[in-house]
């Protein structure tokens, strides 16, 4: 048995790879496009299955085209630090305005 990234396996063959598979060209095409961690074993008897990678709930899969600086949610206690707060126009007028003007 050989197992294969999908991606690799269905190289410029998509309608086939997809017609062993039992799902449509569309579908396996998307699958590769975001890079979801799709194997393929070919059996001793040429038979194909597919096996997709998932990580446990709580961890997030990081794809090329996805990555980021930062990934932690906006307003966490973790990021507290990171997330810039802009002050209100209101109180940005005050800290503005010449003291005479507050008066």
């Amino acid at each position: 048995m050989k197992r294969i990234p999908l991606a690799e396996y269905a190289a410029k063959r998509h309608a086939g790879t997809a017609e062993k598979l039992g799902m449509s060209q569309g579908s396996l095409s998307k699958a590769i496009r975001e890079g979801r961690s799709i194997f393929v074993t070919v059996s001793d008897d040429g038979s194909l299955s597919a096996l997709e990678e998932k990580p446990f709930p709580g961890q997030k899969r990081r794809s090329a085209s996805s990555q980021c600086a930062n990934d932690k949610p906006a307003g966490s206690a973790a990021s507290g630090a990171d997330v810039p707060v802009n002050p209100s126009s209101s109180r940005l007028a005050k800290e503005l305005a010449p003291p005479e003007a507050l008066g």
